[in-house]
């Protein structure tokens, strides 16, 4: 019998992947030569960039919706979605410092 692997001239590999449009990194840990059966880990990512991007669009959308439909409510969900996307905005902005203290603390302790 002929694995797809021999198929399609496949060759292992423990490369990472990651692009734009991904929150996680894949790696290839295995494979087992008698089924061709791939394993993978898996390691979930967030980037604060883009979900703020994301939050801020949201906002935008709602003012667009406040301004076409003078509704109270819609006013009130625009003003929740502000108050997140600064709330967020401090988030990230406390994370990275953290992060940046932690990689100075760590490299310090190297030297």
């Amino acid at each position: 019998m002929v694995s797809l692997k021999d198929i399609y001239n496949v060759k292992e590999s423990t490369f990472n992947r990651l692009t734009e449009d991904q929150d996680f990194t894949t790696k290839q840990t295995g494979v087992n030569p008698k089924t061709g059966q791939v394993s993978w880990d898996v390691n979930y990512t967030t980037d604060f960039n883009r979900t703020y991007k994301e939050i801020d669009e949201a906002v935008k959308r709602l003012q667009d919706l406040v301004a076409q439909e003078k509704d109270p409510e819609a006013r009130e969900l625009l003003m929740m979605a502000k108050n997140l996307r600064n709330k967020f905005s401090r988030y990230k902005r406390r994370k990275s410092w953290v992060n940046h203290l932690t990689y100075t603390i760590g490299k310090l302790n190297k030297d």
